[in-house]
């Protein structure tokens, strides 16, 4: 089944009592403008909504997701507005269903009630760390308690939920990231996001890491964080929606984003990363076999496999991955067969 067709409405940094020191949100969602009139926004979500169905396709289902804000902080007047500018489209089943993102602060049984009857199926939550220290260093102005009661209401309510969190936060580190994850994993939320923290222009850490208060982290270092926190949440059952932030003119702004661990295919590099040890174990295991049956020397050829959706993973960022498995088996040659009934997470090696 093909993925749904999400449209994203911005509505960005409204709602939210607190102004974290990453936080630059009207960059992050690409808008600038304030709060509109209640006419004027729900006019100008039905026009993003009628962009969007134009390249709805095949796709059988149809998202409509509040992003870039704390949505469930909004003015109950404001929320239903647009959850009723929303319902000419789900009566039409052009739209399946809403989803929003929002702080686990201000998730309550009485707002819940609010929305719900309107389509509102996913909560996801800003989490960002479940590490107190950290999320007060980053002045969330939450902690990883409200977390805990926000997905244990969502779930009450009947409610998809969704965690979004953060590798390279002031304070944090790999351990932290790892327990941040492991801890999440055990709250069983349905999917997860994982975004590398980068410096905003006009942010409080932009003034940290001009003073050098704040070092963020290497490319090569958020991949590695987010890698083990992909692992752990697919190793729980939990989806990774999303990892990395989606390419906009400002990330490639120098004056906007100021610094971090930006790639436009994060993403790419993180399941890329996954499949290089994937693909090295398959190998080790094989040359482990070949070594305790006293097989003399090495093979001289190893055939991968792998789905054909997933061969620029197994290849990995301009081929880097086929460098390192060259580097890292020196005299052994990789060829690559496509297989399509392998899961695209999957490869699988054999000795030719």
């Amino acid at each position: 089944m093909s993925p749904p067709l999400v449209i994203p409405f911005f509505i960005p940094h409204q709602g939210c009592p607190h102004l974290c020191v990453f936080c630059n949100q009207r960059l992050i969602s690409g808008q600038t403008s304030d709060a509109q009139t209640f006419d004027s926004e729900a006019a100008h979500l039905s026009d993003v909504i009628h962009t969007y169905l134009q390249f709805k396709k095949n796709r059988s289902r149809v998202e409509l997701a509040f992003f870039g804000g704390n949505f469930l902080g909004l003015e109950s007047s404001r929320i239903l507005a647009l959850l009723k500018a929303v319902q000419p489209w789900i009566h039409q089943g052009q739209i399946h269903s809403i989803r929003c993102s929002t702080r686990p602060d201000t998730v309550t049984p009485q707002i819940l009630d609010l929305a719900r009857p309107f389509g509102l199926e996913t909560v996801e939550l800003g989490v960002q760390s479940m590490d107190d220290r950290v999320l007060a260093l980053a002045e969330r102005g939450h902690t990883s308690e409200d977390t805990r009661k926000a997905l244990a209401l969502l779930r009450e309510s009947g409610l998809k939920t969704g965690a979004q969190v953060m590798v390279g936060l002031p304070g944090d580190d790999d351990s932290g990231a790892v327990r941040t994850a492991e801890e999440l994993a055990e709250l069983k939320p349905d999917l997860a996001r994982i975004y590398p923290l980068l410096v905003l222009h006009g942010s409080r850490l932009a003034q940290w890491y001009r003073s050098g208060q704040y070092v963020p982290l290497s490319l090569d270092q958020a991949v590695d964080q987010t890698k083990k926190m992909v692992t752990i949440f697919k190793g729980a059952g939990i989806s990774v929606a999303r990892i990395g932030l989606q390419a906009t003119q400002m990330m490639d702004d120098a004056d906007q984003m100021i610094a971090g661990p930006w790639h436009p295919a994060f993403g790419h590099l993180v399941l890329s990363a996954l499949m290089f040890d994937q693909a090295c174990e398959q190998i080790d295991t094989i040359l482990a076999g070949r070594e305790r049956i006293g097989t003399p020397g090495e093979p001289k050829s190893i055939v991968l496999q792998v789905n054909p959706r997933s061969l620029s993973r197994l290849q990995g960022d301009r081929k880097t991955n086929l460098d390192r498995l060259a580097h890292t088996y020196p005299g052994i040659s990789f060829i690559i067969e496509r297989v399509k009934p392998l899961d695209i997470d999957q490869v699988h090696a054999y000795i030719l």
